[in-house]
């Protein structure tokens, strides 16, 4: 600065105006080169830490796939347990390993079964500052196939709570053993026929059933496969990069 203010001044001292203007001009050419490194500098040093955000949080997302690819399976298992209960209620072939007689009649009356999945994955993604690599268009279709998938959920288990509350409010309103057995849990006689026998209960066990196996696991089936191809995919994008 010292150099560049004598120069300037032994300019004007001597009036070399036309000298002094090209001078002007090419400090302020070199200012602005030193604005546009610094800025250039500060926006590297961004991405870079961007870059690296994004990978710490591909690597977070690929776990969290495959602990809800894990869940999933879990859940698949326990439909599959669900269906045998509902076959042997319907009087159709089933798996006698699969069934826990104990508990049938508070399987095909009260339980309800969900697949009880967190948000981790979305809120992760959705939260991030995201730069503009292959992994990062990947996450967005991740994030995306979560929140269609959980919608899909939500909505064939409301459908199923309301078909099993509504088999409860007929059996309440028209068989005199229900008080029994949602007070003492006891299920005599004339109870388990109605249950088991029963042409109009069967009809909406039938119906549960249709829901559950072929509406919820159809659902399921294909978020499960899904999130498979999703890591798949995440994996080997990683492994390019």
């Amino acid at each position: 600065m010292k150099f560049f203010n004598k120069a300037r001044f032994s300019m004007l001292k001597g009036k070399k105006l036309s000298k002094y203007f090209v001078y002007a001009i090419g400090e302020i050419i070199l200012v602005v080169i030193g604005i546009l490194i610094a800025l250039w500098l500060n926006n590297w040093n961004k991405e870079q830490e961007i870059a690296k955000t994004n990978k710490n949080l591909q690597q977070k997302i690929l776990v969290q796939l495959e602990h809800d690819i894990n869940n999933i399976e879990s859940f698949k298992e326990e439909l599959d347990g669900l269906n045998n209960v509902y076959l042997k209620t319907l009087g159709r072939d089933y798996d006698k390993s699969k069934v826990d007689n104990s508990a049938l009649i508070s399987t095909i009356l009260f339980e309800v079964k969900e697949l009880a999945l967190n948000k981790h994955s979305v809120n992760w993604i959705d939260n991030a500052e995201l730069d503009n690599s292959k992994a990062s268009e990947m996450l967005l279709e991740l994030s995306s196939t979560y929140k269609i998938y959980f919608k899909n959920i939500n909505d064939i288990e409301s459908i199923i709570y309301k078909k099993l509350t509504t088999n409860l409010e007929i059996i309440e309103t028209t068989q005199p053993w229900y008080t029994e057995l949602i007070t003492d849990f006891i299920c005599k006689n004339d109870c388990i026929n109605y249950l088991l026998h029963n042409e109009e209960h069967k009809s909406r066990i039938a119906s549960l059933r249709f829901l559950y196996i072929n509406g919820y696991g159809s659902i399921i089936d294909g978020f499960y496969f899904d999130l498979k191809r999703s890591k798949s995919e995440l994996e080997a994008i990683l492994k390019e990069s």
